[in-house]
């Protein structure tokens, strides 16, 4: 299924893309620590825990970064069995009601980080001292990003247009 595509897709693209490069680098990043890790702890008997504490950092952008182009591409988990079984007009209205839906998600998700930030947001990490809002930063920045494609996605099925399956965005 080709996904849905706003006028706001050709903005949105190369930042989501730039967050995937972004990605790369922290998966690379997390590997290497995680080994350093494994190493100082099996070969030298030394525990890590500012090693630990950015690969979780790293994890975390890895996850939230990469969120945002999956939704553009129409390349996340999505149940539709019954939606497939629709006709025309309950199948379009279907599909509006999922984007309506994953929008509110993004929607919940930032308004409950904002909450959490305001409580935890006074706090550092405990290894390395990194304040939180910018330890939880790729989550935030991950899910704004991801809550624009979502608008756009919206968007493209109110409007009825798609991304071309045969072109890749890329």
């Amino acid at each position: 299924m080709n996904a849905p595509a706003g006028p706001l897709r050709p903005l949105l693209l190369p930042l989501a893309r730039g967050f995937e490069w972004i990605a790369m680098a922290l998966l690379i990043g997390a590997t290497s620590l995680i080994m350093a890790e494994v190493i100082g702890r099996g070969l030298f008997n030394l525990g890590l825990p500012w090693a630990g504490e950015l690969a979780r950092y790293c994890g975390l952008g890895v996850i939230f970064l990469t969120v945002p182009l999956l939704l553009a591409r129409g390349g996340h988990v999505r149940v539709d069995l019954f939606l497939n079984l629709l006709p025309g007009a309950p199948r379009r209205v279907g599909d509006l009601l999922n984007e309506a839906l994953t929008l509110l998600f993004c929607l919940l998700f930032l308004v409950s980080c904002y909450g959490f930030m305001q409580r935890a947001g006074r706090f550092s990490t405990p290894a390395l001292g990194i304040p939180n809002l910018l330890y939880y930063l790729p989550a935030i920045a991950g899910m704004a990003l991801t809550t624009l494609v979502a608008v756009d996605r919206l968007l493209g099925a109110l409007l009825g247009r798609t991304a071309p399956e045969a072109q890749p965005d890329h």
